[in-house]
């Protein structure tokens, strides 16, 4: 991820090429502008993240800084593409469809994004009530 890439004024991150060969805009949040806005403050490498155990500057590896950061955490077992997982099922769980889950994945298939979104009870139930409350109120009509 390259400097160039973020564009502060709109909002976007560009990734001009991912897995599926497409480009893709990332809308950043408030809190990551800001968060990046700070980083970049201090940055003087083209790379966003950046280190000098690299003849690039470049993180080529993030694995293995994530799992140091996860045996400090006391976390077994989780890997970078679990926080993708977690991430799609919270939106779920606010009540994001699919097709902007989808979306948010650069998923092409809309059937891929099945595979990671785990929705929670909770929602399904607020649901259930809202169309429960829809019947009950239609059967109070007066025909």
């Amino acid at each position: 991820m390259e400097w160039d890439n973020i564009d502060f004024v709109r909002k976007i991150w560009h990734i001009p090429k991912t897995k599926n060969g497409k480009a893709q805009n990332i809308p950043l949040t408030d809190e990551i502008i800001e968060i990046l806005q700070a980083r970049k403050l201090t940055s003087k490498s083209k790379w966003v993240l950046s280190t000098d155990r690299s003849k690039s500057w470049h993180l080529e590896n993030p694995y293995r800084r994530w799992y140091k950061i996860c045996k400090k955490a006391g976390i077994k077992n989780l890997r970078i593409h679990d926080l993708r997982r977690t991430f799609a099922s919270c939106m779920g769980d606010v009540g994001t469809g699919q097709y902007i889950i989808s979306a948010a994945l650069n998923h092409s298939d809309i059937k891929s994004t099945s595979i990671y979104t785990k929705v929670s009870l909770e929602p399904v139930r607020q649901y259930m009530s809202k169309v429960t409350q829809m019947i009950s109120d239609c059967s109070k009509i007066d025909i």
